[in-house]
């Protein structure tokens, strides 16, 4: 069953489609309608949905920025954008901005409506992979910078419109190099591994994780206050503590962590949060003077 968010204010309309997709198969769809932009985003946090069908003006939100907002909120989700005939040129660019598809009004008669549906969903799952195969870090499987600064920043566009703080934490994994020179790069790759299991232990899911560099990790900690980031560092720390104290490890992992807060009232790139969280990490790494011990912990 495809599960479909229908975002159209006009309730004749929405009748409409409601019917032409009963006619294929009352069992092939699940329709869910919406009116206004908050009812939609209210489901999108609620439900899983396979398509939007999206009307570009609604009573809270007209023209491009419907899109956008929708587009950012749930970028996985394919968008099929709904225009009267005098907004063609608006659907044009919202196809060229991320939306799968558009229909004008009028003609969406059960073929096209089906076919569209279908294909737009098609499209993302083969945009999905081709996605995920760039921004995705072959060896720990979290993202790669690329894929940091790709999310990262569709991220922080909701949280500028939503006026909400989040704060970057930049990890280091101490002593790499001499853990690949004297256990061998196998080795090395099985520590960066065990840091991208723990940092994904210990961040939330909804927080965007990086291994930014060879031995560099980033993490973005959305809704995040620095006493909330430092909850997070804490309990990473312990648990490489945990890991440390495991019997028969050859050598002990250790990281240096820093962080740098962003304020909506002073927004910020995320590249330059992004330096000054490792400008951060770097001078408390020199204040403790920190290196990673090679010695058992035995």
């Amino acid at each position: 069953m495809i599960r479909i968010l229908l975002v159209e204010d006009n309730l004749e309309y929405a009748k409409a489609v409601k019917l032409i997709l009963g006619e294929v198969s009352a069992e092939a769809f699940d329709l869910v309608h919406a009116t206004r932009i908050a009812d939609a985003m209210q489901q999108l946090d609620l439900s899983r949905f396979d398509v939007i069908l999206l009307d570009l003006n609604l009573p809270d939100s007209a023209g491009y920025e419907t899109f956008a907002n929708i587009h950012t909120h749930t970028p996985e989700i394919p968008i099929v954008v709904m225009s009267s005939d005098d907004d063609t040129d608006l659907a044009v660019r919202t196809v060229r901005e991320g939306a799968q598809d558009y229909l004008v009004k009028g003609e969406a008669n059960l073929k096209p409506l089906t076919r569209v549906i279908h294909y737009a969903i098609e499209r993302q799952k083969a945009q999905s992979r081709l996605h995920n195969l760039s921004l995705v870090d072959e060896l720990t499987g979290v993202y790669n910078r690329r894929g940091f600064m790709t999310i990262a920043n569709q991220q922080v566009k909701l949280a500028q419109r939503t006026q909400t703080q989040w704060m970057i934490i930049f990890a280091d994994v101490d002593g790499l190099k001499k853990i690949n020179d004297t256990y061998g790069h196998l080795e090395g790759d099985q520590a960066l591994c065990e840091i991208a299991r723990m940092l994904k232990s210990t961040f939330r899911e909804s927080d965007v994780i990086a291994r930014i560099g060879g031995d560099e990790f980033a993490v973005l900690a959305l809704a995040a206050t620095e006493s909330v980031a430092n909850s997070f560092t804490y309990r990473l720390q312990s648990m490489v503590a945990v890991l440390n104290a495991t019997p028969g490890r050859k050598y002990r992992l250790a990281i240096s962590l820093g962080m740098a807060h962003f304020d909506p009232q002073n927004p910020r790139r995320v590249d330059e949060v992004l330096a000054q969280a490792d400008t951060a990490m770097y001078e408390l790494r020199r204040q403790q003077g920190k290196t990673a011990p090679l010695t058992s912990p035995r």
